[in-house]
C-alpha cells in the first residue's frame, strides 16, 4: 500500500511540475505570467489597435491593464508559494491527502480570483469603446472562440 502511495504521489508530482512548467513558460494552454505580461496581454494590445483607439483611450487601458496587472503579480506569487508546496507534499515520505486538498483547493480559490479579474478588468476596458468599438471587439472574440483559440 505504501509503495502505491508514493508510486501515486510520483506520478502527481511528475504531471504538477510538468503541468507547471508548461504552465508558466507559456506551453500549450500556458503562458501564465498572467493576462498582462506574456501571449496574452500581446494579443490584448494587438486587439485593441484593430479598434482604432483614441489617445485618451489608449491611455485608459492602459491604465486599466496597469492596476491589474499589479494585482495579478501577488496571485502569482501565491501560486508559485503553491506549486512548491504540492511538489514538497509530492515528494515527501508519508502522503498528507487532507494537505494536499487544502493545496489544491487553494490554488482553485486563485484561480478563480484570476478569471473572476480578468473579467472585470475586460469589462472595465469596455466601459471607454464606443458602440462600434464594442461591436468589432464581440465579432472579433466570436470569430476566435469559434476558431477554438479563447
Amino acid at each position: 500500500m505504501k509503495k502505491r502511495n508514493l508510486i501515486i504521489g510520483s506520478i502527481l508530482a511528475g504531471t504538477i511540475g510538468v503541468a507547471g512548467m508548461a504552465h508558466a513558460c507559456g506551453g500549450p494552454g500556458g503562458g501564465y505570467r498572467g493576462a498582462h505580461d506574456s501571449h496574452g496581454g500581446e494579443r490584448m494590445m494587438h486587439v485593441m489597435k484593430k479598434l482604432d483607439l483614441t489617445q485618451e483611450q489608449r491611455e485608459a487601458v492602459r491604465a486599466i491593464k496597469r492596476d491589474s496587472r499589479d494585482q495579478m503579480e501577488a496571485k502569482r506569487d501565491e501560486m508559485f508559494d503553491i506549486r512548491q508546496a504540492l511538489q514538497k507534499q509530492a515528494s515527501a515520505e508519508t502522503y498528507d491527502a487532507a494537505k494536499v486538498r487544502e493545496l489544491a483547493d487553494a490554488r482553485a480559490k486563485i484561480m478563480a480570483d484570476i478569471t473572476v479579474k480578468r473579467m472585470q478588468t475586460m469589462q472595465e476596458i469596455r466601459k471607454h469603446l464606443t458602440a462600434e468599438q464594442l461591436a468589432r471587439l464581440d465579432d472579433m472574440k466570436e470569430r476566435r472562440f469559434n476558431r477554438g483559440g479563447f
